[in-house]
C-alpha cells in the first residue's frame, strides 16, 4: 500500500506504538511546547488527537523525540526534555505518563528503547556530555529502568560524506533485529540539510561493534520535492509489512513546520550470504 504524503503536518521525530490494531503516535509537536500529544489511528491515514499525555516534567521547554515501548506490562517513555533524557511510565498507551525520578543524563537527546528476546533491555541515544565525543551510544538498563552505567558503549560517529551535510551528525537511533543480527538504523547530517538521511550499521551484538552498510543512505530525498528525510521509527501494517515513518521538511524552501511521511522497509539477501540488506522504498 502506498500512503498519502504527508500523513501529518506539524510534527517531527515520530514514534509509533502498535497494539491491538491501533497505532499510537507520539512526536515532537509544533502545537505543544512543553509536552507530547497523542494521536491514534487504525489505518495510519485518519488520526484522532487524544490530547497531551506528558507535560511539565523536569523542564518547561525542549520536548523532543519521545520513544514508547511496553515493558513488563507497563508503557515506558524515554523522553528528551531540554537536552536531557529520562523515563516516564503509564498504565495505558494513552497515559498520562508520569516522570520516573530525575533525568538520566544532560546534553543527551533522541533516546530509544530496545528489548531483546533474552530479556535484556538497552537504550540508545545521542550524547555529548562531559567526557563523550558527540555520537550515538548504547547502555543496558535493569528491569526497573535503572541504568547500568558500566555497560555504556560508543556505537556510531559521523564520519561518512552522507553524514556530513551542514554538520557531522549521527542521531535518531532505532534498533531492528533480524535473523540474529542487530541493525542500528540512524539519521545522518544536520536536520536542516535537504539531504538529511537514514542509514544503518550491523552487529552480532546489540551494543556492537557496528559495521556501517556500504550502500548508505537507504532513505534520502532529492533536495527538491523531497527534503530532510530522517528521524524515523519502524512499525508494521496489518499484513506485517515493515514500514518506516519519518519526517521531512515542509518543502524545498521551508524547513518548518515539518511533516510526517511513510515508506516501506524490507530485507533482501545479500551477495555475500552473511547478512541481509535493509532497503527502503517510498
Amino acid at each position: 500500500m502506498k500512503y498519502p504524503s504527508p500523513i501529518l503536518i506539524g510534527y517531527a521525530d515520530p514514534d509509533i506504538l502498535y497494539e491491538n490494531g491501533t497505532y499510537y503516535f507520539y512526536a515532537t509537536s509544533y502545537h505543544v511546547k512543553a509536552g507530547y500529544e497523542l494521536l491514534v489511528s487504525n489505518d495510519l491515514i485518519n488520526w484522532e488527537n487524544k490530547g497531551i499525555v506528558f507535560q511539565n516534567a523536569w523542564f518547561q521547554h525542549g520536548y523532543w523525540a519521545p520513544d514508547v515501548k511496553k515493558i513488563n506490562g507497563r508503557y515506558v517513555m524515554l523522553a528528551t526534555v531540554a537536552e536531557h533524557i529520562g523515563f516516564a511510565v503509564a498504565d495505558t498507551p494513552e497515559g498520562p505518563f508520569i516522570p520516573l525520578g530525575k533525568p538520566l543524563f544532560d546534553k543527551t537527546i533522541d533516546g530509544h528503547i530496545f528489548s531483546d528476546e533474552d530479556g535484556h533491555i538497552y537504550i540508545y541515544y545521542v550524547t555529548w556530555r562531559e567526557g563523550h565525543r558527540y555520537g550515538l551510544y548504547s547502555m543496558e538498563i535493569n528491569q526497573d529502568l535503572s541504568p547500568i552505567y558500566e555497560t555504556e558503549k560508543a556505537a556510531i560517529f559521523a564520519e561518512e560524506p552522507w553524514e556530513s551535510h551542514q554538520a557531522k551528525v549521527a542521531e535518531a537511533p532505532y534498533m531492528i533485529k533480524h535473523n540474529g543480527l542487530y541493525y542500528l538504523t540512524y539519521s545522518g547530517s544536520h536536520y536542516e540539510s535537504k539531504f538529511y538521511a537514514v542509514g544503518y550499521a550491523v552487529s552480532e551484538h546489540p551494543q556492537g561493534p557496528f559495521t556501517k552498510y556500504s550502500g548508505n543512505p537507504i532513505l534520502v530525498g532529492d533536495g527538491k520535492k523531497l527534503c530532510g528525510t530522517g528521524h524515523h521509527c519502524v512499525t508494521f501494517d496489518s499484513k506485517q509489512n515493515m514500514l518506516i515513518v519519518y519526517h521531512t521538511h515542509r518543502n524545498e524552501d521551508h524547513i518548518h513546520p515539518r511533516q510526517i511521511s511513510i515508506g516501506h522497509l524490507a530485507f533482501k539477501e545479500s551477495d555475500n550470504g552473511r547478512e541481509d540488506i535493509l532497503f527502503c522504498t517510498l
